[in-house]
């Protein structure tokens, strides 16, 4: 499989990029290289592998269990906020 400049220049419209020829070029000698050397990858016989969607045999989960959490009401939240705007509580802006 090879990455021609017809394939590039549809990908650049696409992609809304105005890039020059010899960007063009560029990209297509660095993009045939990856594929050159994925192809000793894509050769590597699977014939028989299981296919897996995570690398290991293990699956154990160290996440603690959800507990139910108290939330306060909306309009108690509002209540004790030092401004708001409609439903919402309002903060002084701290960055420039």
């Amino acid at each position: 499989m090879q990455i021609n400049l017809e394939l590039l220049k549809e990908l650049q419209e696409d992609a809304m990029l105005d890039l020059t020829e010899k960007e063009l070029q560029d990209i297509l000698k660095v993009e045939n290289q990856i594929l050159k050397k994925f192809e000793k990858v894509l050769s590597v016989d699977t014939d028989g592998v299981e296919e897996l969607h995570y690398p290991f045999d293990f699956n154990f989960t160290y996440l603690r269990e959800d507990d139910k959490t108290q939330v306060l009401p909306q309009n108690e939240i509002l209540r004790n906020a030092p401004s708001i705007d409609g439903d919402f509580v309002t903060i002084t802006k701290v960055v420039k």
